[in-house]
């Protein structure tokens, strides 16, 4: 059972969920890509496949940055910075900090069951997608497709943290929202909005699978 450190910064300006991308290129650009977990890339531009530990979001409708684990020594390299002005589209303002917090969490398996919320989860790989459609006259089966990568993605923030899990992983899907497309690098992906449940405890804003 792992103790992880827990940072998540909100900063005062209001962003949409489409422009999460523009704020983190913003953030990227503001640290000068000193940092590889603001942007998991090498210095050659390659992609680092591992699990994101600085993590882009929108809280109460505001940017927000969240650090995990090692990560959270690496948000000074965005602090230092003479200013905090970003652009994000076509606006460039000044950030401040509206709420800061910062704490260990105790990840673990238990007993009993939490109940969790995902917007707009990008659940889907190709492949997946062809399982997906392949099981369209059978609901039953696609809310079990969809539990097992639920279960993929806990297990690959696990693996990010350093958690060797132990024991079994159970996670249920008690309803779907919204199916919708998103654009997601280029083209456009199912995202689903649900709410579920699971043994596992997991902090508050943490992203699972794409996105």
């Amino acid at each position: 059972m792992p103790s992880i450190r827990y940072l998540h910064i909100r900063f005062d300006k209001n962003i949409f969920p489409y422009e999460i991308h523009r704020f983190r290129a913003a953030v990227i650009e503001k640290t000068r890509r000193i940092a590889p977990w603001f942007h998991n890339h090498q210095d050659d531009g390659k992609s680092i496949y591992r699990y994101p530990l600085i993590q882009y979001k929108v809280a109460f409708k505001k940017a927000s940055i969240l650090c995990l684990h090692e990560a959270v020594e690496e948000i000074h390299h965005l602090f230092s910075q003479p200013d905090l002005e970003l652009t994000v589209g076509p606006n460039r303002q000044e950030y401040t900090v509206e709420k800061l917090v910062a704490n260990r969490f105790n990840a673990n398996v238990w007993e009993h069951s939490f109940d969790y919320s995902l917007l707009n989860w990008l659940a889907l790989n190709q492949q997946h997608y062809k399982r997906w459609e392949a099981l369209s006259e059978n609901p039953t089966e696609q809310i079990k497709l969809l539990q097992s990568i639920l279960t993929g993605n806990i297990l690959a923030f696990a693996k990010g943290i350093g958690w060797f899990v132990e024991k079994p992983i159970e996670v249920e899907i008690t309803d779907i929202k919204t199916i919708k497309p998103l654009p997601f690098k280029g083209r456009d992906m199912l995202a689903f909005t649900l709410n579920f449940k699971s043994n596992v405890s997991l902090p508050n804003y943490i992203g699972l699978g794409k996105g």
